[in-house]
């Protein structure tokens, strides 16, 4: 209650009573000042706790210009960071992070002559979250780090668990899974001497988004279940609220929609009741995520503008805002708003960079990747599925699982629909080069696992193989489908193909190192072949096995100026070119394999739409040998 107003006056307004007070009539004694400060303060901090966050800081404003107006010395250092970190609170609640910063800044500014370490890790922390908020990841890395070193001087756990924590979530938004989860375990095993249960469901929880995000999702609901629990016992309804979030995030990435939708609703409708505008932030997007996956737009839109409205007022440039413009995309695309998709790919790409949020840079890639596939913009949707596909395969390597393999797969799906696309090219030139490229790629498939190369190794051959002819495209009819002997100039037209296959391919770039292959599949061990003349294993070995099958495939085959040669001529003719030709080791691995009946079922077989995907399927190997039987071989 404001002491010196009429309390007893219902209907007198907390406007009316701080107009009173800012007054400058109000001389209040000493006794009256304290009792006034004291009271202000305690409402306002009621007003957060009660999720008023406005209220909250139109009290501290008015207690704070009281006390500037009048000078008063009793206007404590204590009282005064009292009154920042309140007000700070509040607006961050209110997602006005600028200003929040600015109150913590000032306690940062009162106590940066004293030894305060406990006030100013706290602090330190408050900035660092806040700063993530927005974006900037490298300062509110800079602000947490300070907050450790000052917890781990002063010995405080409770803080050193809370900073730990901070600095997990921006290594999570960073794409850092590795390091997220270290700090977020070490935060665990010292809030067991922290007595705080409440802390410790805060780390549980965060460790669970960190296990969806690698992709165990059974463990991360247990998480989140077992943080769950512990905020309905302590009546923690922003918390709780939160924690439902996050499940529905689980479930919906696997599938559970209408399931994840319930927990959506929840967390939603309580952001609306505590008036939390961050949290409404992300039930929003999610809405529009699930609305967008239910195919009901008109919902989606409703949502995700409310989003954009709100991040562009606040004028904040986060992950969030990347978020929005990614399901923007989403719906355009499903909506064949082709433009407007790629303007929203395209901007949600540079806040990405802007921020440094890889993670969320690789998954803006692959949407935007997969938009320039269905617009027929094969080598721009290339691009960016090359660099989505090496980022998240960098957050592979350093610890990422499940979730970005199969995010990888549906990136290699796609380039082989490209790859396909690309086939088609070759078929409208000459049906006959397009099934001898399957064939040749099946070929090598089957020679490069007898060989027991690695899954990768395999890949790049096999891609290879696929557009190996790729150059004949450039090639003129009369010379590629000439029925009779070809002339020395026609020839050397025809040994430009595969120059002519690198350059179509310049500038763009694969998961697999394929061009190398590509321009070297005619060399000849003894450096007689085209276009380089190397010899030896200087020639790619992906390109010696290549070598191996396309020149098998076209033997084996009808052509316009011969009929195809029996099985037992055509490896006649290809045994008397070891060593000239062909990599001898590689050439008796290949005539082992047809002499065994592997390739049976490839030889003459006709070509599908489908045998690309079908080819594909079979690159991967269960488990990777240990050690080879065959001869050691260098990388292709």
């Amino acid at each position: 209650m404001l002491s010196k107003l009429p309390q007893d006056d219902k209907s007198t307004t907390l406007d009316d009573q701080l107009k009173a007070i800012l007054s400058p009539d109000f001389l209040p004694s000493k006794q009256d000042w304290e009792r006034t400060v004291s009271t202000l303060m305690m409402t306002a901090k009621e007003a957060n706790k009660s999720f008023e966050f406005e209220r909250a800081v139109i009290i501290l404003e008015a207690l704070e210009s009281i006390c500037s107006s009048h000078g008063k010395q009793e206007f404590s250092i204590n009282c005064q960071i009292e009154l920042f970190q309140e007000k700070g609170h509040a607006f961050g609640s209110l997602g006005k992070y600028d200003e929040a910063i600015s109150e913590f800044k000032k306690i940062l500014t009162i106590c940066q002559d004293n030894n305060e370490l406990d006030l100013k890790s706290e602090t330190y922390t408050q900035i660092g979250q806040l700063l993530a908020k927005q974006g900037d990841f490298e300062r509110a890395l800079g602000f947490i780090q300070r907050a450790i070193g000052a917890c781990r001087r002063s010995k405080d756990n409770s803080g050193l668990c809370k900073a730990l924590r901070n600095l997990g979530v921006v290594y999570c938004e960073l794409g850092d899974f590795d390091e997220a989860e270290s700090a977020i375990t070490e935060a665990i095993a010292i809030s067991a001497t922290a007595a705080d249960n409440l802390l410790y469901a805060d780390l549980v929880n965060n460790l669970g988004a960190i296990m969806n995000m690698k992709g165990k999702r059974s463990r991360a609901l247990e998480l989140y279940r077992e943080s769950l629990e512990i905020y309905l016992e302590n009546n923690e309804i922003r918390k709780e609220a939160y924690t439902k979030n996050n499940i529905g995030i689980t479930l919906s990435e696997q599938g559970l929609v209408d399931s994840a939708y319930g927990y959506f609703k929840e967390s939603y409708e309580i952001s609306l009741k505590i008036n939390d505008s961050s949290l409404r932030l992300i039930a929003e997007i999610n809405l529009a995520d699930v609305y967008t996956k239910r195919g009901n737009f008109v919902r989606a839109k409703k949502h995700s503008k409310w989003v954009e409205n709100y991040l562009n007022d606040e004028k904040l440039v986060n992950v969030n805002l990347i978020e929005v413009k990614k399901l923007n995309g989403r719906i355009f695309l499903a909506e064949k708003q082709y433009d407007d998709a790629l303007k929203e790919f395209s901007s949600a790409l540079d806040i990405c960079r802007e921020i440094g949020s890889k993670f969320h840079e690789a998954e803006v890639l692959l949407e935007r990747g997969k938009l320039l596939r269905v617009t027929e913009e094969h080598f721009e949707a290339l691009s960016d599925l090359e660099n989505s596909y090496h980022i998240f395969r960098k957050i592979k390597a350093e610890g990422r699982q499940l979730q970005t393999e199969k995010i990888i797969d549906s990136v290699e799906q796609l380039y082989l629909e490209i790859f396909n696309s690309m086939g088609k090219m070759v078929d409208r030139k000459d049906s006959y080069t397009k099934g001898h490229s399957d064939r040749v790629a099946s070929l090598a498939l089957l020679l490069a696992k007898d060989l027991g190369l690695k899954t990768g190794v395999v890949k790049t051959i096999v891609a290879a193989a696929l557009l190996h002819d790729i150059g004949k495209v450039k090639l003129s009819d009369s010379i590629l489908k000439k029925p009779g002997r070809l002339t020395d100039e026609e020839f050397e037209e025809i040994k430009k193909h595969p120059e002519y296959g690198v350059e179509i391919l310049r500038g763009k770039e694969f998961p697999w190192n394929i061009k190398p292959l590509i321009l070297h599949h005619h060399e000849r061990v003894d450096g007689s072949g085209y276009p380089m003349k190397i010899k030896g294993e200087a020639i790619p070995l992906g390109a010696r096995l290549i070598c191996i099958a396309d020149v098998f495939e076209a033997l084996t085959s009808n052509r316009c100026y011969r009929d195809a040669f029996s099985l037992k001529k055509a490896l006649d003719i290809m045994k008397s070119e070891s060593g000239t030709t062909f990599d001898p080791v590689l050439l008796n691995s290949f005539i082992e394999l047809i002499e065994r009946g592997d390739a049976d079922t490839i030889i003459n077989s006709s070509s599908r739409h489908d045998d690309m995907f079908s080819i594909w399927s079979q690159c991967m190997r269960d488990n990777e040998p240990e050690q080879s039987g065959k001869r050691e071989v260098v990388a292709p």
